[in-house]
């Protein structure tokens, strides 16, 4: 493998981990593209009533539901990563080097965690659309 493929790399061999980190760099990109603007609008506006009038409508309300997935997701994915560096989940080496398999295989703990990453971003993000296009008043 060659250095400096960019981008490129990201696609190379796609399997859940390679997924998982490219979901994890295009929510980080949203996250930010959606947070750091929001002071410049409540400038051009003039108020911050102005500025969320931009949210109640619905190309608003879909950014606002990205928004929600995006920080669940990002959030929880970063968690797993966090415990995999910690060497709490970890996979252990393959003995066969002919059979073209992964490198390490993946403990039954990193798999539950895999699976509670996606069940806790689905039903979060489920929740936080709900809320953001009926409102938290809503919610009983």
């Amino acid at each position: 493998m060659r250095a400096g493929m960019g981008i490129g790399e990201w696609f190379r061999r796609l399997n859940y981990e390679r997924l998982f980190f490219i979901l994890h760099r295009l929510t980080a990109i949203y996250l930010v593209l959606y947070i750091f603007p929001r002071p410049y609008l409540v400038l051009l506006y003039g108020s911050w009533e102005e500025a969320l009038k931009l949210d109640m409508t619905p190309i608003g309300k879909i950014l606002a539901a990205i928004f929600v997935f995006s920080i669940l997701f990002h959030g929880i994915n970063g968690l797993r990563l966090v415990l995999i560096e910690l060497g709490i989940i970890k996979g252990w080496p393959v003995r066969d080097p002919i059979s073209p398999r992964p490198a390490l295989r993946a403990s039954a703990a990193h798999k539950l965690l895999i699976a509670l990453t996606v069940i806790g971003t689905i039903i979060g993000s489920a929740l936080g659309i709900y809320l953001v296009a009926y409102g938290a008043e809503t919610w009983p």
